[in-house]
């Protein structure tokens, strides 16, 4: 792991945030499987379950995506400072959810805060 710039705690290598950035990625994809429609099938009504589960997926997936690039990006410059502590931050805000997850990917769960008892 890297030190933040700021001193905020510790920033994850390279290879840990695509780990993370693939669970984030597969865990939205198998979420939406219900929601994908096959060539042919009418789109879903627009306020409906499957609707609003595909939009929420498609965020998800954005927004890690997102935060991913800005943390790359910090990390390239071998001096990440607080826009990628916070990117790290949310990132790891997101994983929580899968914190008890057998298939969190290797290092990763370390990386996690320590959860309150």
């Amino acid at each position: 792991m890297t030190d933040s710039a700021s001193g905020q705690g510790s920033l994850p290598m390279w290879d840990q945030v695509a780990a993370l950035r693939d669970f984030i990625h597969g865990r939205t994809y198998a979420a939406a499987v219900p929601t994908i429609r096959l060539n042919g099938e009418p789109p879903h009504a627009p306020d409906s379950a499957l609707a609003r589960v595909a939009e929420v997926n498609q965020a998800l997936y954005q927004v890690t995506s997102h935060l991913c690039s800005r943390l790359y990006a910090e990390l390239e410059t071998g001096m990440p400072g607080p826009l990628a502590a916070a990117s790290w931050e949310a990132l790891v805000s997101i994983a929580e959810v899968w914190r008890e997850d057998p298939e969190l990917p290797d290092g990763v769960s370390e990386l996690l805060p320590v959860k309150p008892q």
